[in-house]
């Protein structure tokens, strides 16, 4: 790890200084200034944490393939024929050294982001009393970063966290602070979940000045550790995260009329975090919606399974799909045998690579406290209802629901999570911390089509470099030493 650590914080520096200006760039060599020296003044620190927003839109973290992998070894989403980014791990066929080297990245360009917040949070910078809550903010931003890139990284790499009955099963490796002779081992599960909870935590303290849903604000760090608090199968905690954020009233959830326009205009009211995707950052078909669409790439398609889940003449989500009469009455056609793609995000042209990315969104909020309430010791049924029932009304406004109780409501609100998030980078996630199998009906190819929990693939290979570099780091059962 030792040369891989070292090129991450050279791709660190060179995101923060080279928005300091060129006569900032001379003080000394790239690789040895210290943070001391490029954190300067709060307009160093503003400067700096772009840099961590960028990472995050890269296309191997949130610009594409975060959200492309857990839903591609789910069975919502299927490859085509020609489809090779990614296919292995659709297809369970991963390993260390995958010819598309998306586990690779993952690992660099996430643990590139930790490095960056690290020099932010770590800095002896003392600004002045009128720009002390300014700095806080942005250190707070760097804390949810960090936090948010290590949670990435344990669900990515490492089994989910009721895997062992203390979360005691091997993780990733925790990184605070850089040391080029670092050598890590891989901290526990229990270890990784600690730090993230500590760093959200850290970072709700610190951000006081509200943002757009584009950076990290109080609520946005108390939703996505409300999703971790469900992870971990702490439903009181993840119920009351949730509760903080609906209860804010800073988010409404998008009405039926406006549903899918959210995914191309972005900047929605129920934005709580999100990607900027603007023409300067456009990435083309490397976008998220490249992979789905026939003017990008087009590797992946909406699977019978969920086709089935969706009726598109009473469901909104239904207009999500766009139809490629290429597919009609083949193996990727929907019931109807009309050929569609998903078109979640559905720039085009000159504006293609645009639409706003979500890490999550109001919606998600709601279906994180309605489970909580399910599963929670003292299931509260009726507030669970009421969460399932703002989503399913809006989604489908002409049908009549009726009521639900016990199994069937539990069931019916982990159905509506991959109705309303698929395609956005969660199903995997859900089968594994839920222990269920994977159940494949429309199945890409013969041996994938069902895996029985536990899974050792449910999970990424560590990357040989990785291991080539480090003595210390140990690879995933199934994938070798």
């Amino acid at each position: 790890m030792k040369h891989l650590i070292k090129n991450i914080l050279a791709g660190c520096l060179f995101l923060i200084i080279s928005s300091c200006g060129e006569d900032f760039l001379d003080i000394q060599p790239q690789d040895s200034i210290s943070n001391s020296q490029f954190l300067q003044t709060l307009d160093d620190f503003e400067a700096a944490i772009v840099g961590g927003y960028s990472q995050m839109s890269l296309a191997d973290w949130y610009g594409r393939y975060f959200l492309l992998i857990p839903d591609i070894m789910g069975e919502d989403i299927k490859a085509n024929a020609s489809a090779n980014r990614g296919a292995a791990w659709a297809l369970f066929l991963g390993a260390p050294t995958t010819t598309q080297n998306e586990n690779r990245e993952f690992w660099q360009e996430i643990y590139q982001a930790i490095n960056l917040t690290n020099s932010i949070i770590n800095s002896d910078f003392t600004p002045i009393a009128s720009q002390q809550a300014a700095l806080n903010q942005v250190v707070g931003e760097a804390y949810a970063i960090r936090a948010l890139a290590h949670f990435d990284l344990v669900r990515l790499f490492a089994q989910t966290y009721s895997f062992t009955a203390d979360a005691s099963h091997i993780g990733v490796p925790i990184v605070t602070e850089f040391d080029v002779d670092s050598r890590p081992t891989r901290n526990t599960v229990a270890e990784v979940y600690a730090q993230v909870i500590a760093d959200f935590q850290q970072a709700i303290t610190l951000m006081t000045i509200g943002g757009s849903n584009t950076t990290f604000t109080r609520e946005a760090a108390q939703a996505l550790l409300a999703r971790v608090y469900l992870y971990m199968g702490d439903y009181n905690n993840a119920e009351t995260l949730a509760t903080d954020v609906i209860n804010s009233g800073n988010y409404t959830l998008v009405d039926s009329a406006n549903y899918a326009d959210q995914f191309l205009v972005g900047d929605s009211p129920e934005a709580i975090l999100e990607i900027a995707m603007t023409a300067t950052d456009n990435r083309g078909s490397d976008h998220i919606g490249g992979m789905y669409k026939e003017t990008g790439y087009g590797d992946y398609l909406p699977a019978q399974d969920l086709f089935n889940l969706l009726d598109s003449l009473t469901d909104v989500r239904g207009t999500l799909f766009l139809r490629d009469s290429n597919l009609d009455g083949g193996i990727y056609a929907g019931v109807d045998g009309f050929g569609r793609r998903v078109n979640k995000w559905p720039s085009a042209g000159s504006a293609i690579a645009t639409d706003n990315v979500s890490v999550i969104r109001l919606s998600e909020v709601h279906l994180i406290r309605a489970e909580a309430r399910m599963r929670k010791g003292t299931p509260d049924e009726a507030g669970a209802l009421a969460d399932l029932n703002l989503i399913r009304e809006r989604s489908a406004p002409s049908v009549t629901f009726g009521a639900l109780a016990g199994t069937a409501l539990l069931d019916e609100i982990m159905l509506e999570r991959r109705r309303e998030l698929f395609a956005e980078g969660h199903r995997i996630f859900d089968i594994a911390r839920t222990g269920s199998d994977l159940i494949r009906t429309d199945c890409p190819a013969p041996g994938s089509c069902t895996r029985t929990y536990p899974e050792d693939r449910f999970i990424l290979a560590i990357p040989q470099v990785e291991l080539d570099s480090n003595p210390n780091m140990v690879q995933n059962a199934s994938y070798g030493s």
